[in-house]
C-alpha cells in the first residue's frame, strides 16, 4: 500500500523512537564506574517503550507492515520487559496459610521531620496507615527517632504497633539524641544483625537482620542506596522542562533559570549517584550471595529496574513485585514521574503470596508489603 506523505513523516519519527529504546537496553549491564551516561538513558526506557508501543497502534491501526520496526525492537528488549512490567493483570490473593508472614518496606522520608507545621500528622498518619496493615516485619528507610520527646519513634512504635524487636542502625546523630538511619522492626526474635560497609555511611546504609520464624531463620537485608540529592533549584527546573514539554504553562513568575547552569549540576549529580550505588550495589549484592539463610532484600534502591544496581542485586532473586504485581508498578509519590524503585526481592524457595504497593503520599515514597511462606 502507498504510503501518504504524512505517513512517510511519522515512520521517520517512529525510526527514532526505536532506535531510543534500542540504546535503552545496555542500561543494567554497564557498570556506571566505566560509563555512567548508559545509566541513565535506562531512566528513558519506560517512556521510550510506550512510545514505540503507540506506534505498534497506530501501525496495527493502518493494517501496515511499518508496526514491524518497533514491534522487532520492543521483543528484542525482551529481558528488560520483563524485569520492568508485570503481567499478572489477574491475579488474586490466595487464602493465607497460618505460617504466612507479612513484610513491608517503607521510605518514610523521617516521619515528615522537616514540614514543621504538619510532622507529627504525618507521622501519626503513616502509623496509622502500618496499624491497618499489620506486618509481622517492617523495614524502614529514612527513619529518624530522637531520645525522648515527641519523637521518640522507635518505642512509640512498639508500643502502638505491638513490634517485640528492632535494629536500628544509626549513620548519623546530632546533640546527642538526635539519630537517623534505618531500621528493622519484627514480632519475631532477632537472632543476629550486622551492617554492610558504603563508602557513604552517613548517608546510606544497608543491613542485616537474622530473624527466627517458627522453626527457620531467614536473613533480611534492609538498604538505602544513594540518592540524586536534587535540591530545589534542581527540582524547579525539572519541573520547568515538564511543564514545558507537556505544553502547561507555570503559574510561577520569576527569573528564567540558566539551562546550562541547571543542567550541568544535574548532570554531575547524577553521574556521582549511579557511581556510588553501582559499589553498593556490589556490597549488596555479594552479602546475599554469602548468605547461609534464606534471604528477603528490602529497600529503597533509588533506581529503577532498568539499572546496573537493581540487576546486581535481584540478580537470582525473585522480584515480588514481578510475581504478584501487574503494571510498571511506580513507587516513588515525589514530583517527578513515579518510578518503581522501593523493592522486596526473595530468595527463589521462598514462596510469594501476595503483593502491594500501597499509594499512600504521606512520604514521597509509597510503601510496599508481600505476605511470605519461607
Amino acid at each position: 500500500m502507498k504510503q501518504s506523505f504524512l505517513d512517510r513523516i511519522i515512520f521517520q519519527i517512529n525510526l527514532l523512537a526505536a532506535l531510543l529504546l534500542l540504546i535503552t537496553y545496555p542500561a543494567p549491564f554497564v557498570n556506571p564506574q566505566q560509563f555512567w551516561f548508559v545509566s541513565i538513558l535506562g531512566l528513558l526506557y519506560p517512556f521510550a517503550l510506550f512510545i514505540n508501543c503507540i506506534f505498534i497502534l497506530y501501525w496495527l491501526l493502518k493494517r501496515s507492515a511499518y508496526l514491524l520496526f518497533s514491534l522487532i525492537v520492543v521483543v528484542l528488549g525482551w529481558n528488560l520487559l520483563s524485569h520492568s512490567f508485570a503481567f499478572n493483570l489477574f491475579s488474586s490473593p490466595s487464602q493465607e496459610p497460618d505460617n504466612a508472614v507479612k513484610i513491608m518496606s517503607y521510605n518514610v522520608q523521617n516521619f515528615d521531620l522537616y514540614n514543621w507545621n504538619e510532622n507529627i500528622d504525618s507521622r501519626n498518619k503513616m502509623l496509622d496507615l502500618i496499624q491497618k496493615e499489620e506486618p509481622d516485619i517492617i523495614c524502614f528507610q529514612e527513619f529518624y527517632s530522637e531520645d525522648g520527646g515527641e519523637f521518640e519513634n522507635i518505642g512509640h512504635i512498639k508500643k502502638l504497633l505491638g513490634f517485640k524487636h528492632h535494629h536500628f542502625e544509626k549513620t548519623l546523630t546530632l546533640r546527642e539524641k538526635d539519630h537517623w538511619g534505618i531500621s528493622v522492626f519484627s514480632k519475631y526474635p532477632i537472632v543476629k544483625t550486622n551492617k554492610l560497609n558504603f563508602e557513604n555511611p552517613k548517608l546510606n546504609v544497608a543491613t542485616f537482620t537474622d530473624i527466627s520464624i517458627q522453626d527457620k531463620t531467614i536473613r533480611l537485608f534492609n538498604g538505602h542506596l544513594q540518592s540524586y540529592h536534587l535540591g530545589r533549584e534542581d527540582m524547579k527546573y525539572v519541573k520547568s522542562l515538564r511543564d514545558q514539554a507537556t505544553g502547561k504553562k507555570s503559574d510561577k513568575k520569576g527569573k528564567e533559570p540558566d539551562h546550562l547552569k541547571s543542567s550541568s549540576s544535574i548532570l554531575k549529580k547524577l553521574r556521582n549517584a549511579y557511581i556510588k550505588r553501582s559499589t553498593q550495589a556490589e556490597v549488596m549484592a555479594e552479602a546475599i550471595a554469602n548468605s547461609p539463610h534464606p534471604v528477603v532484600v528490602c529497600g529503597d534502591f533509588n533506581d529503577t529496574p532498568a539499572s546496573y544496581a537493581y540487576h546486581k542485586i535481584a540478580d537470582n532473586l525473585q522480584d515480588a513485585f514481578l510475581k504478584k504485581g501487574f503494571g510498571f508498578g511506580g513507587t516513588y509519590s515525589g514530583p517527578l514521574p513515579s518510578f518503581r524503585i522501593d523493592y522486596i526481592l526473595t530468595s527463589p524457595s521462598v514462596e510469594i503470596q501476595e503483593f502491594d504497593i500501597i499509594e499512600a503520599d504521606y512520604s514521597d515514597h509509597y510503601p510496599v508489603s508481600c505476605v511470605l511462606v519461607f
